[in-house]
């Protein structure tokens, strides 16, 4: 950043003085895709702030509580970064901050309540005279996210002022996001990354007349992008003494470049198996294919395999736009699953558009499918209830879907979960409150693959110190409620049973 002035920019300078005398508010969520609370309060919230696009500028931090949220995954470090700056990680989501400050509106029950930000609050948070005027330019070129901008002073500031410039995208689809259980259909304005890091670009103390020049960029190959043409750049002027924000700009139509005509790019496998049991097994890939290239993709050969299966041929057709994406199901593949190495599903790109690719560094995809642990003779289901014990049913069941071990209330089965009148009905065989049950299931002789599954009636998991824990012959845990287990978990296994002699 540098002080700068010349006649050169005169005609921006004066487009920028028009807006001198107002604020574009920067509005800033913490939120989560499993959170209850969240989803009833964004879809009004959202409302609001896309009526006033033009007043506001809006970002959004997706956290790492109540409960599983990939979107924090994509960037945990800057994500928690700003919600530990405001300090939300003590309040809990939802959470909105303006201009710096939590709303201080406790329309429902608590400050800081997205569901309180009404149209009198953005007007007056806009009508406040602003020190200095901003503007932002957003370009992705080959992979490179270049900002520029400016920044103009209108009145002396000073303190600890930090430039912080995000990649955002202005709206994901719940389609797109694995995980989550609150319900919500999209997620708007999610915080991807910042130009320059999170902490932000220190600047000088400001006097009136001074010019700041933004040209910065980065490279968002480690960035988890959903949809390139939904991204948008943020910037804003804050003092980290107070959190007070000076001034925000965003660009929402960020131009996108690439220097290839024809390219076809592999992206991430969608929903592939945790784990595939040995012996025969059967699995239909479904993957990301991504145009890389100026011209639409119409056409793409994708060849595939399994674990050295003889390869398949899929003759993909469709209509990409340049860094367009789309989720594609390959015809199903057999395959002989490993038990002691993993299973490799192998993805190559040829001739998009009946074309040379111009760039075979991204038509390769490998993905490693881990095999299911294993037990020998016998395995263990240990149960550490809450105190509602009798929520809590699970079975084990061979490759054949025979049930050869159950535990926990039959009553509430594993079936039409959440769609019954609560509590289910008492069963003799229900657990009790807090307590911890362990019961043993013998493993035929002969069996190979068998799927343990259980269920919480009411869909919010073992609570507390509670959970379970499935283990092998050897004492070792292979599989436990820290996988994520809210309303029904279902997880394979390698078995082995002894043959009698």
């Amino acid at each position: 950043m540098k002080r700068f002035f010349t006649l050169a920019i005169l005609g921006l300078l004066f487009q920028l003085s028009v807006d001198a005398q107002s604020t574009m508010v920067l509005v800033e969520e913490g939120t989560q895709a499993s959170c209850g609370p969240c989803a009833i309060q964004n879809p009004g919230f959202d409302a609001i702030l896309e009526t006033n696009d033009d007043k506001v500028v809006v970002l959004k931090y997706q956290a790492w509580f109540p409960g599983f949220d990939q979107m924090y995954n994509d960037n945990p470090i800057e994500a928690r970064n700003r919600i530990e700056y405001y300090g939300i990680q003590n309040e809990g989501v939802p959470l909105g901050v303006v201009n710096g400050e939590f709303l201080a509106n406790d329309c429902n029950g608590y400050e800081g309540a997205p569901a309180c930000l009404d149209q009198n609050d953005i007007n007056a948070a806009h009508a406040v005279v602003a020190p200095i005027s901003m503007s932002i330019d957003g370009e992705l070129n080959d992979g490179a996210f270049n900002v520029k901008g400016m920044i103009i002073c209108h009145s002396d500031i000073s303190g600890a002022l930090k430039l912080r410039v995000a990649i955002a995208e202005q709206t994901i689809d719940v389609a797109d996001v694995p995980g989550g259980t609150n319900g919500e259909t999209e997620f708007n304005h999610v915080m991807k990354g910042f130009v320059g890091g999170a902490n932000g670009i220190a600047l000088d103390n400001m006097v009136t007349g001074d010019t700041f020049m933004i040209d910065l960029s980065r490279s968002i190959a480690d960035l988890k992008i959903y949809d390139y043409t939904e991204l948008e750049v943020v910037a804003f002027v804050q003092d980290d003494t107070d959190k007070r924000v000076y001034q925000a700009a965003k660009d929402r139509d960020v131009e996108i470049i690439v220097s290839t005509d024809n390219n076809a790019i592999a992206g991430a496998v969608i929903d592939a198996p945790f784990v595939v049991c040995s012996g025969a097994a059967s699995y239909a890939p479904t993957f990301k294919l991504q145009n890389g290239g100026n011209e639409e993709l119409t056409s793409c050969t994708i060849t595939y395999s399994i674990n050295g299966s003889t390869p398949q041929v899929f003759n993909w057709t469709g209509s990409l736009e340049t860094l367009a994406s789309t989720e594609v199901m390959l015809d199903v593949v057999d395959f002989e699953g490993l038990t002691d190495d993993n299973n490799v599903l192998s993805i190559s790109l040829s001739i998009p558009n009946g074309m040379v690719d111009e760039d075979i560094s991204n038509n390769e995809l490998m993905f490693e499918l881990a095999p299911a642990p294993k037990s020998v003779n016998i395995v263990t289901v240990e149960i550490r209830t809450d105190e509602y014990g009798d929520e809590t049913y699970w079975e084990l069941r061979n490759g054949s879907g025979v049930v050869v071990g159950t535990g926990g209330n039959p009553n509430v089965g594993l079936t039409n979960v959440g769609t019954n009148t609560f509590p289910p009905p008492f069963s003799a065989l229900s657990y009790g409150n807090e307590g911890t049950f362990t019961e043993e299931v013998a493993l035929a002789a002969g069996e190979n693959c068998y799927t343990f599954h259980i269920t919480d009636y009411y869909g919010d998991g073992i609570l507390g110190t509670g959970g379970y824990s499935v283990i092998d012959h050897e004492g070792n845990t292979i599989h436990s409620d820290t996988e994520d287990f809210a309303i029904q978990s279902i997880k394979d296994l390698n078995g082995e049973g002894l043959t009698s002699v």
